[in-house]
């Protein structure tokens, strides 16, 4: 999608722009995928991006956010949504935010050995505590409800964000920062954004925690707290005809201390990278 005024359009929280009360459907097709943090967690393949958003006067549909918008002034709008909760895609390939085809090549060899629970906590020397997503509880679906402000500015957005458990999986809640700037770079359009997330200690514990549901063994045992997670990200895109267009999207999120310690996490960032062409309908 292309940028536009905001007095004629609706956007995104996003900054992309739909025209009122009209549906906007694109694909992006091509090669990336997201690092998994877990252990033994599969690369998430990024191959088919579908982008559906449909913007009322004040309802609107974004990419699986369902919500209402209010504009309070020309620069300032607020809005209440409805979305599945994103933790629980790392747990399972069949997630709104995992997507098709599997990519080869990208399987992580680095993880830690599998601690085999019959062993009694008898660790080989050197080897960090780690517990398979094979061997641990299923981590149940959950959806967020909550609020959102953003600010206008003329290249650029800041928006603040908080929301809670809405189904009480876990009970737990996030708040996040994020700023987006936009500049034209010849032919290309250039979106880099900036965020800090707030992740509540029974949103992190119910997800990455371990205990008795999980294993018999008690060294593997966690209790995780709350977490600080800052992101970066770069969208790059190119019209090469009204319907054709260049996509690229690289994003890198930091994981803390709280998370990573999790007998189940590995890695100690969420990658993800994406190349390929979009078309709109």
């Amino acid at each position: 999608m292309l940028t536009c005024s905001f007095s004629a359009w609706a956007c995104s929280s996003d900054n992309v722009c739909v025209e009122e009360n009209s549906w906007q459907v694109g694909v992006a097709l091509g090669l990336g995928a997201r690092t998994n943090p877990l252990v033994d967690g599969d690369p998430i393949p990024l191959v088919v991006l579908p982008d559906i958003a449909w913007y009322g006067e004040n309802s609107y549909f974004d990419n699986g956010e369902l919500g209402y918008q209010w504009q309070l002034t020309p620069s300032l709008t607020s809005e209440l949504f409805v979305a599945a909760n994103t933790e629980r895609a790392f747990f399972s390939f069949w997630h709104p935010a995992n997507l098709m085809l599997p990519l080869t090549g990208l399987q992580d060899s680095s993880v830690p050995a599998i601690v085999d629970p019959s062993t009694g906590g008898d660790h080989t020397v050197n080897q960090p505590l780690r517990i398979s997503i094979n061997d641990v509880s299923k981590r149940k679906w959950s959806a967020d409800i909550g609020t959102r402000i953003s600010w206008y500015k003329r290249h650029g957005i800041w928006s603040f964000s908080v929301a809670g458990d809405l189904l009480g999986v876990h009970n737990g809640y996030f708040a996040s920062l994020r700023y987006q700037h936009l500049w034209q770079w010849g032919e290309w359009l250039v979106s880099a954004n900036a965020s800090l997330t707030y992740k509540s200690r029974q949103l992190i514990n119910y997800y990455y925690g371990i205990d008795a549901d999980d294993t018999i063994d008690n060294s593997l045992w966690y209790t995780a707290g709350h977490t600080v997670q800052p992101g970066v990200g770069v969208l790059l895109s190119k019209t090469i005809n009204k319907q054709w267009r260049w996509v690229g999207r690289v994003q890198l999120t930091a994981l803390d201390d709280s998370m990573t310690d999790s007998p189940i996490v590995a890695k100690h960032f969420i990658a993800s990278a994406f190349i390929g062409i979009g078309y709109q309908f």
